[in-house]
C-alpha cells in the first residue's frame, strides 16, 4: 500500500517495500522494526547498503505513527523527492571534459534547512556536486527545498552512507579533500582551490570525527575575529565555496 504525505510517499508492508527496493525507486529512509532478524532482514539490509539508503531500526510505535497504524508488517519506507546521483558518474565525467571537479561533502548534517541553504549556495556558485554523507544525514524534504529556494532540485546531489568510504573514493578519483576545523594550521584562502577539491564539513553540534579529519589530505580554517565558537554550517560552507569560486573566476580556470 502507498500513502501520500506531502510529496513524499510512505510505503509500508513487506511485499510493497521489497518490490520498491528492488526497482529503481529512490528512498530517503527505510525504517524496520528493531527486533526483526533473519533472511528477510538481511536482504533489506543488503539492498539498502547497495543503494546507499539509510536504514533505521526503530520500535514498533514509530512504524505505527508513520503508517497511521496500518498493517506495516515491521517495515516502512519513505521515498525521495529528488533523484540522487552517483559520485562515480559525476566526477569522472567532469575530468573527461577537462574540468577540475569542485564538490562539498556534509557529514551527518541533520538540519534539513541547513542542507537546503548549502544547496542554494552550491547552485549559485557553480559547485559540481553536493554529497550528503553519514548514516544520520537529514532528509531532503519540503523544508530543505524551501530553504534552498528550489535550488536543490537543480544541482547534482549524492548520498553516501559511509563518509570514510566516500573520502577514500574521492582520493581514488584524484580529488584533494579539505576538512574544515577551528584549529587547522592553514587559512582557506592560502590554499590553491583551482585544483580538483572536495570540502568536508561536519555536523552542526559535533563537527567532524577525528578519524574523518585525519583521512582528509588538508585541514583548513576560516579566519574568525569575534568570540563565537564557530559559524553556522551553511555559512561556513558558503564561505568555502565562494573562495574556491573566486579563485577560479580570477584565474579563468574551470
Amino acid at each position: 500500500m502507498i500513502q501520500a504525505k506531502a510529496q513524499h510517499q510512505i510505503i509500508y508492508g513487506r511485499n510493497p517495500v521489497m518490490d520498491a527496493l528492488r526497482s529503481d525507486r529512490q528512498f530517503e529512509r527505510i525504517y524496520i522494526k528493531s527486533n526483526i532478524t533473519g533472511a528477510w532482514e538481511r536482504e533489506v539490509r543488503n539492498l539498502c547498503t547497495t543503494k546507499d539508503i539509510p536504514l533505521k531500526k526503530v520500535p514498533s510505535i514509530k512504524l505505527d505513527k508513520l503508517s497511521r497504524n496500518r498493517n506495516h508488517q515491521g517495515i516502512v519506507g519513505i521515498t525521495s523527492l529528488i533523484s540522487y546521483q552517483k559520485v562515480g558518474d559525476i566526477i569522472p565525467h567532469l575530468f573527461d571534459q577537462g574540468i577540475a571537479p569542485l564538490c562539498i561533502l556534509l557529514d551527518n548534517v541533520t538540519d534539513v534547512r541547513n542542507i537546503g541553504a548549502v544547496a542554494r549556495s552550491v547552485e549559485v556558485l557553480g559547485i559540481h556536486a553536493l554529497i550528503l554523507g553519514g548514516k544520520n544525514v537529514g532528509m531532503v524534504n519540503q523544508d530543505s527545498i524551501k530553504a534552498s529556494a528550489g535550488a536543490i532540485l537543480n544541482i547534482n546531489i549524492c548520498r553516501e552512507k559511509d563518509t570514510i568510504k566516500a573520502i577514500s573514493m574521492m582520493h581514488d578519483y584524484g580529488m584533494t579533500t579539505m576538512a574544515t576545523t577551528l584549529d587547522a594550521p592553514s587559512v582557506i584562502s592560502d590554499k590553491d582551490l583551482t585544483i580538483p577539491v572536495c570540502f568536508v564539513l561536519g555536523s552542526e553540534g559535533d563537527g567532524l570525527d577525528p578519524k574523518t579529519v585525519s583521512l582528509c589530505q588538508h585541514q583548513v580554517r576560516i579566519p574568525q575575529i569575534g568570540t563565537s565558537n564557530s559559524l553556522n554550517i551553511s555559512v561556513a560552507a558558503g564561505i568555502c565555496m565562494y573562495e574556491a569560486s573566486r579563485q577560479r573566476v580570477i584565474t579563468g580556470y574551470k
